[in-house]
Parts: structure tokens; C-alpha cells; sequence
């Protein structure tokens, strides 16, 4: 029985826009730190500087996201001696609320790729971040009836492709990671043993980008849709 191809595909930037709304959010962030008396260069590394530490512990719910916005004011007031205010507090809040439930923004070209991919291979999407709010925004997008599975985790590691490849019985040889993240998606399945398709996306999360540790192994696609040209290549 010959193995079929698999691609496993990522979800936020991959497939659809996700970091322009939170990049959004801490531009507005920073702009009320300036219009209150705080460098916003300086705000912005602070956002930055709080993402670092919590999202470990905390993980990538956007509620979290806004609550390490709140922290990040706070801690300004902190390093400046300045009475933390209430009213501002609610507002960063609210700024970084901003991304919970943003509308769904396909890349151009994937339902027409996807749809392509499917009739010449196995597709699994492999997201990481809250369980209930991934599968909502894959809800969302319209693009769940393209995937043969769908694993949503709290991180992407070696581990989680190690399971997958035990648990879908995947041939590496035969088996991609396509994503946006050298840190989460590149790197993790090269060190799993398999292959991985690096699809750049200009806005990435600044948290997600890392050199890539074999460079000779990795695929770089300008577009998602580009993965046409490249399994036509592979199949003739």
C-alpha cells in the first residue's frame, strides 16, 4: 500500500491573518502611552518584554494577551514612579481586548490551494493556543472540511510532531510542516525528522522568529499558494 503524502499545515498567518490585530492593538497601546507622558519605543519593548515572561506560564489566550498589556502599563508607572491610574488601566484593557474575536482574514489563494492539496494528499492542521478560541476561528474561516484531522496544543515542540508521526502512523519522508514560524513550526518538525515548507509572513510575531537550524532542509515558498507549483513538481 503506498503512504500518502502529508502536509501538516498551520493556522494563524499561515492561513489566515492573526498578528496585524494584535500588532494593531499595541500600536494604539503605544500611542496612549505617549499621549500620557511614556516613550512609546519604550512601551512597545516593555509589551514585548511581558509577553516574553508570561506567555511560558500563561499561554496565548488573547485574554492574556490584553492582561500582559495592563502589566506592561503598570509596569512603566513602576520604573517611572508614577501613580498607576485606574481609568487608564481600563483602557489598555480594552485596547488589548481588541483582538479577541477579530474577523477572519483568508491569505490570498488558500481555499483555492487547499482545495487543490486535497485531491493529492492527507491534510492535518496543527494550531497551538486555546483550545476553545483555535477552534472557533477555524469555525470561523470556513476551512475546517478540508482537514482529515485537526490538533490544537498549548505549544509546538519536537514532542508534538514525534506524537503525531506515532499516532498518524506519517511517513517523515513523505511528511511537511508548513507554517509561518521558523520557532514553532520550521525548527520542531526538522527536529522531528521531518520536512518543513517555510511560507513567510511579513507581520510575524517578532516572538515566533528564530534563525532556522538547517537551513539546506527547509522549503521557503513566497505564498502558501505556491505549494501547487511545488507538489506538481513532486508528483510528475
Amino acid at each position: 500500500m503506498t503512504v500518502k503524502r502529508t502536509l501538516i499545515i498551520d493556522a494563524d498567518d499561515t492561513l489566515w491573518e492573526n498578528n496585524i490585530y494584535y500588532e494593531q492593538s499595541i500600536e494604539e497601546f503605544a500611542e496612549l502611552m505617549a499621549e500620557k507622558g511614556f516613550d512609546r519605543d519604550e512601551a512597545v519593548q516593555m509589551m514585548h518584554a511581558v509577553e516574553r515572561e508570561r506567555v511560558p506560564v500563561v499561554g496565548y489566550a488573547p485574554e492574556e494577551f490584553a492582561r500582559s498589556m495592563v502589566i506592561a502599563y503598570e509596569r512603566l508607572c513602576q520604573r517611572d514612579e508614577r501613580p498607576v491610574e485606574a481609568d487608564v488601566s481600563a483602557r489598555v484593557l480594552a485596547i488589548g481586548r481588541q483582538v479577541i474575536g477579530y474577523p477572519m482574514v483568508l491569505l490570498e489563494g488558500v481555499e483555492e490551494t487547499l482545495d487543490w492539496l486535497r485531491g493529492y494528499c492527507r491534510l492535518m492542521l496543527l494550531t497551538k493556543g486555546d483550545q476553545a478560541i483555535q477552534a472557533d476561528k477555524l469555525d470561523r474561516s470556513g476551512l475546517a472540511h478540508f482537514f482529515d484531522q485537526v490538533h490544537i496544543v498549548p505549544e509546538k515542540d519536537v514532542a508534538v510532531f514525534q506524537d503525531l508521526i506515532a499516532e498518524h502512523d506519517l511517513d517523515p519522508a513523505q511528511t511537511w510542516m508548513v507554517g509561518n514560524s521558523p520557532r514553532s513550526d520550521v525548527n520542531p518538525a526538522l527536529g522531528a525528522g521531518l520536512g518543513a515548507i517555510y511560507v513567510p509572513h511579513p507581520d510575524t510575531w517578532v516572538m515566533e522568529l528564530e534563525e532556522i537550524a538547517e537551513p539546506d532542509g527547509a522549503i521557503v515558498l513566497k505564498s502558501f499558494a505556491d505549494l501547487v507549483t511545488w507538489l506538481s513538481a513532486l508528483t510528475d
